[in-house]
Protein backbone atom coordinates (compact mmCIF):
# COMPACT_ATOMS: atom_id res chain seq x y z
CA UNK A 1 0.00 0.00 0.00
CA UNK A 2 1.44 3.36 -1.15
CA UNK A 3 1.52 6.40 0.97
CA UNK A 4 0.00 9.73 -0.25
CA UNK A 5 2.42 12.50 0.00
CA UNK A 6 -0.09 15.07 1.73
CA UNK A 7 0.54 18.40 0.41
CA UNK A 8 0.05 21.94 2.15
CA UNK A 9 -1.49 24.63 0.15
CA UNK A 10 0.08 28.28 1.50
CA UNK A 11 0.93 31.71 0.67
CA UNK A 12 4.04 32.62 -0.76
CA UNK A 13 5.81 34.89 2.32
CA UNK A 14 7.76 37.33 -0.67
CA UNK A 15 5.04 37.97 -3.45
CA UNK A 16 1.69 36.92 -1.32
CA UNK A 17 0.76 34.25 -4.12
CA UNK A 18 -1.78 31.44 -2.97
CA UNK A 19 -1.79 28.08 -3.37
CA UNK A 20 1.58 26.69 -3.16
CA UNK A 21 2.80 23.82 -1.94
CA UNK A 22 5.49 23.84 0.88
CA UNK A 23 8.72 22.58 -0.13
CA UNK A 24 8.64 23.63 -3.20
CA UNK A 25 9.14 26.93 -5.41
CA UNK A 26 6.60 29.74 -5.54
CA UNK A 27 5.00 29.29 -8.88
CA UNK A 28 5.14 33.55 -9.44
CA UNK A 29 8.20 34.53 -7.93
CA UNK A 30 10.06 31.38 -7.65
CA UNK A 31 11.47 32.13 -3.92
CA UNK A 32 11.70 28.46 -2.12
CA UNK A 33 8.41 27.40 0.07
CA UNK A 34 9.85 25.60 3.45
CA UNK A 35 7.24 23.83 5.35
CA UNK A 36 6.88 26.07 8.30
CA UNK A 37 5.95 23.80 10.53
CA UNK A 38 8.36 21.05 10.15
CA UNK A 39 11.59 23.40 10.01
CA UNK A 40 14.68 21.11 10.97
CA UNK A 41 18.58 22.05 11.15
CA UNK A 42 19.69 19.66 8.36
CA UNK A 43 23.02 19.71 7.46
CA UNK A 44 23.21 21.89 4.22
CA UNK A 45 20.19 24.53 4.69
CA UNK A 46 16.93 24.81 4.22
CA UNK A 47 16.59 25.42 0.59
CA UNK A 48 17.70 23.49 -2.58
CA UNK A 49 20.04 26.60 -3.34
CA UNK A 50 21.53 26.14 0.17
CA UNK A 51 22.49 21.99 0.13
CA UNK A 52 23.93 22.74 -3.43
CA UNK A 53 26.06 25.39 -2.12
CA UNK A 54 27.22 22.96 0.72
CA UNK A 55 27.61 20.29 -1.98
CA UNK A 56 30.03 22.67 -3.79
CA UNK A 57 32.01 23.54 -0.99
CA UNK A 58 32.98 20.49 0.35
CA UNK A 59 33.37 18.52 -2.92
CA UNK A 60 35.90 21.58 -3.72
CA UNK A 61 37.44 21.36 -0.09
CA UNK A 62 37.66 17.11 0.10
CA UNK A 63 39.30 17.76 -3.76
CA UNK A 64 42.19 20.04 -2.37
CA UNK A 65 42.76 18.04 0.62
CA UNK A 66 42.64 14.71 -1.18
CA UNK A 67 45.16 16.70 -3.90
CA UNK A 68 47.55 17.88 -1.23
CA UNK A 69 47.92 15.09 0.78
CA UNK A 70 48.45 12.76 -2.28
CA UNK A 71 51.33 15.51 -3.29
CA UNK A 72 52.92 15.05 0.16
CA UNK A 73 52.74 11.30 0.04
CA UNK A 74 54.78 11.43 -3.05
CA UNK A 75 57.11 14.27 -2.16
CA UNK A 76 58.05 12.74 1.41
CA UNK A 77 58.10 9.23 -0.04
CA UNK A 78 59.04 9.05 -3.75
CA UNK A 79 62.74 7.65 -4.47
CA UNK A 80 63.49 6.87 -0.57
CA UNK A 81 64.46 3.50 0.98
CA UNK A 82 61.73 4.08 4.09
CA UNK A 83 58.79 4.44 0.76
CA UNK A 84 56.49 0.75 1.07
CA UNK A 85 54.20 -0.40 -1.26
CA UNK A 86 51.25 1.10 1.23
CA UNK A 87 52.30 4.79 1.05
CA UNK A 88 52.34 4.62 -2.86
CA UNK A 89 48.66 2.88 -2.75
CA UNK A 90 47.55 5.65 -0.10
CA UNK A 91 48.55 8.57 -2.52
CA UNK A 92 47.38 6.43 -5.42
CA UNK A 93 43.95 6.18 -3.30
CA UNK A 94 44.22 9.86 -2.80
CA UNK A 95 44.35 10.55 -5.90
CA UNK A 96 41.25 8.78 -7.46
CA UNK A 97 39.55 10.69 -4.20
CA UNK A 98 40.57 14.43 -5.47
CA UNK A 99 39.68 13.02 -9.00
CA UNK A 100 35.60 12.32 -7.40
CA UNK A 101 35.29 15.27 -5.63
CA UNK A 102 36.53 17.51 -8.52
CA UNK A 103 33.98 15.91 -10.75
CA UNK A 104 30.84 16.11 -7.87
CA UNK A 105 32.43 19.93 -8.01
CA UNK A 106 31.62 20.14 -12.04
CA UNK A 107 28.10 18.63 -11.55
CA UNK A 108 27.24 21.03 -8.56
CA UNK A 109 27.97 24.41 -10.60
CA UNK A 110 26.02 23.08 -13.12
CA UNK A 111 22.96 21.53 -11.10
CA UNK A 112 23.15 25.29 -9.39
CA UNK A 113 23.44 27.05 -13.10
CA UNK A 114 20.30 25.14 -13.89
CA UNK A 115 18.67 26.18 -10.51
CA UNK A 116 19.70 29.61 -11.26
CA UNK A 117 18.15 29.38 -14.80
CA UNK A 118 15.10 27.95 -13.55
CA UNK A 119 14.37 30.30 -10.73
CA UNK A 120 15.54 33.13 -13.65
CA UNK A 121 12.64 31.64 -15.83
CA UNK A 122 9.59 31.40 -13.28
CA UNK A 123 10.61 35.04 -12.19
CA UNK A 124 10.10 36.57 -16.12
CA UNK A 125 6.62 34.01 -16.48
CA UNK A 126 5.67 35.82 -13.27
CA UNK A 127 6.50 39.01 -14.41
CA UNK A 128 4.98 38.29 -18.24
CA UNK A 129 1.77 37.18 -16.28
CA UNK A 130 1.25 40.02 -14.31
CA UNK A 131 2.02 42.28 -16.84
CA UNK A 132 -1.20 40.46 -19.01
CA UNK A 133 -3.42 40.03 -15.55
CA UNK A 134 -3.81 43.78 -15.15
CA UNK A 135 -4.32 45.57 -18.60
CA UNK A 136 -2.55 48.44 -19.64
CA UNK A 137 -5.47 50.88 -20.27
CA UNK A 138 -8.37 50.20 -18.77
CA UNK A 139 -11.86 49.45 -21.23
CA UNK A 140 -13.01 52.92 -23.63
CA UNK A 141 -15.89 54.11 -22.88
CA UNK A 142 -18.42 54.65 -25.64
CA UNK A 143 -21.14 56.18 -23.24
CA UNK A 144 -21.04 59.61 -24.76
CA UNK A 145 -21.05 58.53 -28.24
CA UNK A 146 -24.29 58.57 -30.61
CA UNK A 147 -25.22 54.94 -31.78
CA UNK A 148 -24.38 54.90 -35.34
CA UNK A 149 -25.01 51.73 -37.45
CA UNK A 150 -22.48 49.90 -38.94
CA UNK A 151 -21.52 50.91 -42.74
CA UNK A 152 -22.66 47.69 -44.05
CA UNK A 153 -25.92 47.32 -42.37
CA UNK A 154 -29.31 47.31 -44.81
CA UNK A 155 -26.63 47.70 -47.59
CA UNK A 156 -28.67 44.92 -49.18
CA UNK A 157 -31.96 46.91 -49.58
CA UNK A 158 -30.22 49.24 -52.16
CA UNK A 159 -29.56 46.29 -54.45
CA UNK A 160 -31.52 46.09 -57.07
CA UNK A 161 -32.47 42.46 -59.29
CA UNK A 162 -30.20 41.86 -62.09
CA UNK A 163 -31.98 41.54 -65.88
CA UNK A 164 -31.24 37.77 -66.61
CA UNK A 165 -32.05 36.44 -70.18
CA UNK A 166 -35.11 33.49 -69.88
CA UNK A 167 -33.87 30.34 -71.38
CA UNK A 168 -35.93 27.49 -71.75
CA UNK A 169 -34.14 26.24 -68.49
CA UNK A 170 -31.68 24.31 -70.19
CA UNK A 171 -28.40 25.18 -71.36
CA UNK A 172 -26.67 25.77 -74.41
CA UNK A 173 -23.77 24.13 -75.64
CA UNK A 174 -21.12 25.69 -78.17
CA UNK A 175 -20.68 22.67 -80.85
Amino acid sequence: MKRRKETSFMFCPSCGAGDQAANAYCKRCGDWLPEFKRRSSAFGGETPQQNVFTGLFMSALSAVVALFSAIALYATYLGTDQAKWSIYLSAAFCLCIAGWQASSFVVGLKLRRRLNRARAGVEAESQLKQATDSPALPPADMSNFVRAQSVTENTTDLLQPLDRPRGNGSQSSRG
